[in-house]
């Protein structure tokens, strides 16, 4: 497909974005309606199917030095796709025990360590990409927490999610979207 990094995290910026103003809008605003349940396993999903087929992503745009990052992806991909099976048996089973939201939980905090740890490739300023791996990281370990508090507050999954998890989910996409490795929206270096 020929994607650049910087692109790649900018897409999963805006479908996290949608996915935390969704649950947001169902907190505050009150928006019903059961196919909201589904909104996060399917989100996992989808961003488990991509972290796996990101070598078809990035095509010939696929930066160099790439086979850590690729290790570090299979593995969120496994995590997460886990996660959302999890999450879709739990809600068909009209919301399980607290343990059934153990699996999100560490699907948080496995994502929050590969990001902390990530091995960066070459070509953009190695401490600006580390500053932004290592808040995405924070930023997904304070969601595991706020996921974790809610099940011990609120086990049902007919329960509206606490604010804390869905705004932190915005903030998640906001900071993917305004990731970049040091080049300008047409793709070149910025002086």
């Amino acid at each position: 497909m020929g994607f650049t990094s910087e692109q790649v995290h900018w897409m999963f910026g805006v479908v996290i974005v949608a996915t935390g103003m969704l649950l947001l809008l169902r907190h505050i605003a009150g928006m019903k309606g059961r196919w909201l349940d589904y909104v996060v396993p399917t989100a996992l999903a989808i961003f488990g199917t991509e972290f796996a087929l990101d070598p078809l992503v990035h095509g010939e745009a696929m930066p160099t030095n790439y086979a850590a990052e690729m290790t570090q992806h299979f593995i969120v991909s496994v995590v997460l796709l886990g996660a959302s099976a999890a999450e879709f048996v739990r809600l068909a089973r009209s919301g399980q025990s607290f343990a059934w939201r153990l699996p999100l939980v560490a699907a948080l905090v496995v994502t929050a360590g590969i990001f902390a740890l990530h091995a960066q490739h070459g070509g953009a300023p190695m401490l600006l990409l580390m500053t932004q791996h290592r808040m995405i990281a924070a930023t997904l370990a304070v969601a595991a927490l706020a996921v974790l508090l809610e099940a011990i507050t609120k086990p049902s999954a007919h329960d509206r999610n606490a604010p804390a998890f869905p705004l932190l989910t915005v903030l998640l996409g906001v900071q993917l979207l305004v990731y970049t490795e040091g080049t300008g929206p047409l793709g070149m270096m910025t002086q």
